[in-house]
């Protein structure tokens, strides 16, 4: 045990880099290769956290014991907006909360990962580690600069850019993983929509005529601004948005009063509100 906690003393900023280059590369890869949409709390969270993984790195090649001061105070900040977007889509706490007004819903749960493992929860574990970690530095006055004798000890190029570029190179094969799964790569191209391919003007139910021009910017807005949510197809997506395509909804309501439902959004208190999840008006673009 004893072994355990000296380990622990010296190589804890290490532990928090490891943390802060993991959450940094998994953020990126919801987004950029999975296609989740950050919302507002997500990108208040990634500011956070995407400067700690430079700083701790660069904290540790200089050996400045000064590094848990200046990480600690940002990963609690971290740490306290994760908890903050975690128990709003979680709990009802903050029921009445107001900080996703555009933009992809805060309670949207992308993942949901043996019921309670959401991307805010594992934000909240990543600043936990990096808080815990820099409390436990500063304690023991780590990282430490001169041995013994007062001579500067030789920076740590190999453990910092090792970590680093392991976690590199997983991620770089997630990326690539990723980018050649075809769901992924349909969604992407969104190309899991027909092509508009009508010639001439269309008439609608209501009665208005269009022409492709404004289907092909119908779908378009449709793949901006639905289709996280609502599946690229239309087909829903698991604990975010119903199935749009074929409901019941749309076959039993007029063109004006769908689009009513859409500019108003679905707040959780409606008893129309299916999915427990917050529907932004306009799906946040007002």
């Amino acid at each position: 045990m004893e072994r355990v906690s000296s380990w622990l003393n010296e190589k804890s900023m290490y532990i928090g880099l490891l943390a802060a280059w993991i959450a940094m590369c998994g953020s990126l890869y919801f987004s950029e290769v999975r296609g989740y949409v950050p919302c507002t709390l997500c990108w208040y969270q990634r500011i956070l956290m995407y400067p700690l993984a430079g700083v701790i790195a660069v904290g540790l090649l200089r050996r400045d014991w000064h590094l848990p001061y200046y990480v600690l105070p940002i990963s609690l900040i971290g740490l306290g907006v994760s908890t903050y977007h975690y128990l709003l889509q979680k709990t009802d706490i903050f029921a009445g909360a107001t900080v996703c007004q555009q933009g992809v819903s805060c309670v949207t749960q992308y993942i949901n990962w043996f019921g309670f493992v959401t991307i805010p929860f594992l934000a909240l574990t990543a600043f936990l580690i990096i808080s815990l970690m820099s409390i436990i530095a500063l304690l023991n006055g780590e990282p430490v600069g001169e041995d013994e004798e007062g001579d500067p000890l030789p920076r740590p190029w190999l453990p910092v850019a090792g970590q680093i570029i392991a976690v590199l190179a997983i991620f770089a094969a997630l990326f690539i993983a990723g980018r050649q799964d075809p769901l992924v790569a349909a969604a992407r191209a969104n190309s899991a929509f027909p092509a508009v391919t009508t010639a001439g003007p269309q008439m609608l139910v209501t009665g208005e005529v269009v022409g492709d021009a404004t289907l092909e910017r119908g779908q378009r807005i449709f793949l901006e601004t639905c289709a996280a949510c609502h599946g690229v197809d239309g087909s829903g997506v698991v604990n975010l948005g119903n199935q749009l395509a074929g409901s019941e909804f749309f076959a039993s309501h007029s063109d004006q009063e769908i689009l009513a439902v859409i500019r108003e959004g679905r707040d959780l208190g409606d008893p129309e509100n299916t999915t427990g999840l917050v529907m932004p008006p306009s799906g946040g673009r007002p």
